[in-house]
């Protein structure tokens, strides 16, 4: 089902927005004062003076809302507060059981409210959001004080949620890199409008392009073998890194896989990668790469290299834009370059990857739009 928001709240945001029937997340971003918080608790009812169509199939929807601040009942321990919001959970609410555990806080729930850590408190707000069974779900900074860790899993716990009980969720955050990762769909909010929205890919293109966002962070996709390890270069990935433990001393579970970008293998570990199945046999991976992470090599070869760095890309560069110094704009001596991942279909849109170099290596390398380069870039 599509949605269709519009917010008119005078002196603060004006802002329409359309979320897609086949998106499931979709990501706010802007700058501080945009208008973000004040269009979300607009939707959430909470703005008296503010003017709100939803346009929306669900006659009976219901909406719920976590804010930065958990506002969790302190005179409840976090059992009581999710039980609190059970009672008028609707019918096909998940358990809090289910909740719990999605979102990390299991172990909680004997816990005062008073002892929670900032963190703690948001993911108990999370899983009590949850369990009232919410047809919209609204997250305003909702995991800002949780660690990098803890929160993509439960971004994926919610993303499942969405993938398998038709909720949807729409998430403002100031991490471009979460919301590259698990957003379908971005919007952009300038001074209490809407600039830019449409699928994710797009708009962050759109932003690194006009340099509106700093810290470029591309979001590469590929296929995983779900039976990597039968396969050749499963297979040899396997003995390389158990060679290395045996150096190491060490004996550990193998945490990297190897994701098929375009062709290209590249080696991802487990706990920066997202997965979705495409078939029994066959995962697709989705991890992020930031501009600052990525170097540029001038010889096209991708396994002739010395270096410690695994990752290589081919790639052309697309564009060259100069870097600014923050609110002064004056340029640094720093470039950004626009890569088009060279793969083996030549029918689609080509994936960028972003990467940002000095001016000095700029010149060295005598570098230009339309050069093929290879972009190498760490284990991740």
């Amino acid at each position: 089902m599509t949605i269709a928001i519009s917010v008119n709240f005078k002196g603060r945001v004006e802002a329409a927005v359309t979320m897609a029937s086949t998106s499931k997340m979709m990501g706010i971003l802007g700058p501080s004062g945009a208008g973000k918080s004040s269009f979300l608790r607009a939707v959430a009812g909470v703005e008296d003076a503010a003017s709100v169509s939803i346009s929306w199939p669900n006659l009976s929807r219901r909406i719920g809302m976590v804010y930065q601040q958990a506002m969790l009942f302190p005179h409840l321990n976090v059992q009581g507060n999710l039980e609190l919001a059970t009672l008028r959970a609707t019918k096909g609410a998940i358990s809090i059981s289910h909740a719990v555990v999605g979102c990390c806080c299991d172990h909680l729930l004997d816990k005062p409210v008073s002892t929670l850590s900032g963190g703690e408190a948001q993911r108990v707000a999370i899983a009590r959001a949850l369990v009232n069974g919410p047809d919209l779900l609204l997250l305003d900074e909702s995991f800002s004080a949780i660690d990098i860790a803890t929160r993509r899993k439960i971004y994926q716990f919610l993303k499942a949620l969405c993938m398998n009980t038709g909720l949807k969720c729409i998430v403002v955050s100031h991490d471009i890199e979460d919301l590259a990762l698990f957003c379908d769909e971005l919007v952009y909010f300038a001074q209490g409008n809407t600039v830019k929205q449409g699928t994710t890919g797009d708009v962050l293109n759109d932003l690194f392009e006009t340099t509106e966002v700093g810290d470029p962070t591309a979001t590469l996709e590929g296929v995983i073998d779900v039976c990597s390890a039968s396969t050749q270069n499963g297979t040899e990935l396997r003995e390389e890194l158990e060679e290395a433990e045996k150096e190491l001393g060490k004996a550990h579970e193998i945490q990297v896989v190897i994701v098929n970008v375009e062709g290209v293998n590249v080696y991802v570990t487990r706990d920066t990668l997202i997965t979705s199945p495409l078939s029994l046999t066959q995962q697709s991976g989705r991890f992020s790469v930031k501009a600052t992470d990525v170097s540029i090599d001038t010889c096209h070869e991708i396994d002739n290299t010395t270096s410690s760095i695994l990752n290589a890309l081919p790639c052309q560069i697309q564009a060259i834009s100069p870097v600014m110094h923050g609110c002064s704009q004056l340029p640094s001596a720093k470039v950004l370059l626009t890569l088009a991942i060279q793969g083996n279909n030549k029918e689609a849109s080509p994936q960028l990857l972003y990467a940002s170099i000095s001016s000095l290596s700029l010149s060295r390398l005598h570098l230009h739009v339309g050069m093929n380069v290879m972009a190498r870039f760490k284990l991740l």
